[in-house]
C-alpha cells in the first residue's frame, strides 16, 4: 500500500477482515495490500457498510436449499370475495364507488395522501440512457413520463382543494438509481419540477447489493470495488428509512401512500377510489 495516512487503523481492518473471513468471503481482500491509499480507504468504506452476514442471507435463500429440508408444497386458493372489490362497470354499486371516491378526496384535501414514484431504471430496452421518465412515449404534445404524471398530480391537487381556502397538497417522492439519480433531479430542476413546488418533491436513492457468483461468492468489479446491482422495487422500505424519507412524511402528516412505477404511462396517481377504497378497509 502507498504510504500516507489512511482513514483507517490497523486494528479496524483487522476486524473487518474477520468479519469477511467468517462469512466465506475473505478473497475480497485478496488485492487489498496492492491498492493506493485513496482506493484502500474507499474501499474499507465501502466494505464496512455492507451488511455481509444479511447479504449472505439473501443469496441462500434465494439460491441455495438448506441442507436436510424439502421445499413445501404451498396450495393457493382463492382471495376470499370480501377482501377485493372492482371499480369497474358492474363490478360494484355507483354508491360503493361514490363513498371511496369521496373518502379518497377528503383525505388527499386533508394532505394526509403521498405518492411514491419508482424511477430507478433506465430506458435502455427503449434505445436510451436517460431515466425512463424522461422518454417521450410519442404523444403529440412530446411530453415524457414525469411531466405527464405530474401534470396529473396537479389536476387532482386542484379538484380536490376545490374552492376551498387551502391548497391540496400532494408530496411526490421519486425513488431513483445511481444511474438516473442526477439526470432526474437536472430534469425536474431545468422544468421547474413541472408546476410542482419542489418542497414538495423528495428523491432519495434505492439501495444496492453486491454481485454474487454462482459459488456465492462476492464479485469484485476492480481489485479494490465489489461489484454492485440495484436491489429492487422491494428495497424501497429499507430505502425510505434509511433517506429519511419516512420521517418526512410523518413530519407532514402523510397516513396513505400510492406507489407506481414510472412506465406505467396510465397510471392512476393517487387515485381517490383506491386510496378511499384502502383507508375504508383499513389496509
Amino acid at each position: 500500500m502507498a504510504k500516507g495516512t489512511p482513514s483507517f487503523t490497523s486494528e479496524s481492518l483487522a476486524v473487518l477482515k474477520q468479519r469477511y473471513s467468517d462469512a466465506g468471503q475473505a478473497h475480497v481482500f485478496k488485492f487489498f495490500e496492492d491498492l493506493e491509499d485513496e482506493t484502500a480507504a474507499a474501499f474499507f468504506d465501502q466494505l464496512s457498510g455492507i451488511d455481509i452476514e444479511r447479504c449472505n442471507e439473501f443469496f441462500d435463500r434465494t439460491v441455495r436449499s438448506p441442507a436436510g429440508t424439502e421445499e413445501e408444497s404451498v396450495e393457493l386458493e382463492p382471495l376470499a370475495s370480501g377482501s377485493f372489490a372492482s371499480a369497474l362497470e358492474g363490478g360494484s354499486q355507483a354508491d360503493d364507488l361514490a363513498q371511496w371516491r369521496a373518502e379518497g378526496m377528503r383525505l388527499i384535501r386533508e394532505n394526509k395522501v403521498a405518492v411514491i414514484l419508482l424511477a430507478g431504471g433506465q430506458g435502455t430496452r427503449l434505445g436510451s440512457s436517460a431515466p425512463k421518465g424522461c422518454y417521450d412515449i410519442g404523444l403529440p404534445s412530446g411530453k415524457g413520463l414525469f411531466e405527464i404524471q405530474a401534470e396529473r398530480i396537479r389536476r387532482l391537487q386542484q379538484i380536490a382543494a376545490g374552492a376551498g381556502e387551502q391548497p391540496a397538497t400532494i408530496p411526490w417522492l421519486v425513488m431513483t438509481s445511481g444511474p438516473t439519480s442526477a439526470a432526474t433531479q437536472k430534469k425536474f430542476a431545468d422544468s421547474a419540477f413541472f408546476g410542482l413546488k419542489q418542497e414538495d418533491v423528495f428523491f432519495f436513492n434505492q439501495g444496492v447489493l453486491p454481485c454474487f457468483d454462482l459459488e456465492g461468492k462476492i464479485m469484485l468489479e476492480s481489485r479494490g470495488r465489489v461489484a454492485v446491482a440495484p436491489d429492487g422495487n422491494g428495497g424501497i422500505y429499507e430505502a425510505l428509512r434509511l433517506s429519511g424519507a419516512l420521517d418526512w412524511l410523518r413530519a407532514r402528516g402523510v397516513e396513505h401512500v400510492h406507489s407506481y412505477c414510472v412506465d406505467n404511462c396510465l397510471v392512476r396517481v393517487a387515485d381517490p377510489v383506491f386510496v378511499g377504497y384502502a383507508a375504508l378497509r383499513g389496509a
